[in-house]
C-alpha cells in the first residue's frame, strides 16, 4: 500500500490544506480552507493534479487566485477608488510579503503595481547598498573626510556664521543633522567637530568592523 502523502499546510491555488478530512473513502479527502474564506473537502488527487484550486469561487470569477508580481488576488472589495471622474473598485490582494493591500484590477493587468510596496523598498536598499551605506550612512563619506573648498573654513561641517560672527560647527549622521554649537575661533568650532566625529562615527565603524568580522568568521567555519 502506497505511503499517504501529507498534505497539511500546502497551497494548491487559493486553497490552503488544513487537515485530512473525515471522509476518505474510496478516495482520500482533505479539508482546505479557500482564500475567499470558505472551507471544502476536496479529493487528493484532484489538488495534486491542479483539478481543485478553489471552492468554485474562481469559476465565478477568474481573477481569484490569479498572480501579479508579487500579488495574489483575493477578493473583489465593496471599496472604490476615483479614475477619469468615475469609481472603479479596489481588490484585496495579498503580497509575497505578508502584507495585504487594495489595488486597482487595471493597475495589476498593466504592470503597474506588482507589490505591495516592497519591491521599491527592495530597489531602493539594493542601490544604497551599491552606493556604500550601512545601517544608513555611506561608510566612504565618514572613513575619508577630507578637507572642502564649499564652505569658508575649508573643513568639513565648520563654517562662518556671520549673524553671529561666531564659528559653527555641525555633523550629520544617518540621516540627521547635529548642531554643535558656536565659538569664538576656528580652533574650538574644529575640536568640537573632531570631538564629534570620534564619538558618533567611531562607535558605529568600531560596531561594522565587529559584525564584519563576525560574519567572515562564520563563512570560513
Amino acid at each position: 500500500m502506497a505511503k499517504l502523502c501529507d498534505l497539511t499546510g500546502k497551497r494548491f491555488g487559493m486553497l490552503t490544506v488544513l487537515h485530512r478530512a473525515q471522509k476518505d473513502y474510496p478516495r482520500v479527502y482533505w479539508t482546505c480552507r479557500c482564500d475567499c474564506g470558505n472551507v471544502i473537502d476536496v479529493a487528493a488527487n484532484n489538488l495534486t493534479r491542479g483539478h481543485n484550486v478553489s471552492c468554485g469561487c474562481r469559476r465565478v470569477n477568474p481573477y481569484l487566485g490569479k498572480k501579479f508580481g508579487k500579488l495574489t488576488v483575493l477578493e473583489k472589495t465593496n471599496e472604490t477608488a476615483m479614475r477619469g471622474g468615475r469609481k472603479v473598485p479596489l481588490w484585496r490582494c495579498r503580497c509575497d510579503c505578508g502584507n495585504t493591500v487594495l489595488v486597482q484590477m487595471d493597475s495589476l493587468t498593466s504592470g503597474t503595481t506588482r507589490s505591495c510596496g516592497c519591491l521599491s523598498e527592495e530597489k531602493i536598499e539594493k542601490m544604497r547598498k551599491a552606493a556604500g551605506y550601512v545601517g544608513g550612512t555611506q561608510l566612504s563619506r565618514i572613513t575619508n573626510i577630507k578637507q572642502t573648498s564649499t564652505n569658508s573654513s575649508g573643513i568639513v561641517g565648520v563654517y562662518y556664521d556671520k549673524q553671529t560672527n561666531k564659528w559653527a560647527s555641525r555633523l550629520t549622521f544617518r540621516g540627521k543633522r547635529y548642531y554643535l554649537g558656536r565659538y569664538d575661533s576656528l580652533e574650538k568650532a574644529v575640536a568640537a567637530r573632531k570631538k564629534a566625529e570620534a564619538e558618533y562615527f567611531g562607535t558605529f565603524l568600531e560596531s561594522y568592523q565587529q559584525k564584519r568580522q563576525q560574519s567572515d568568521t562564520l563563512q570560513t567555519e
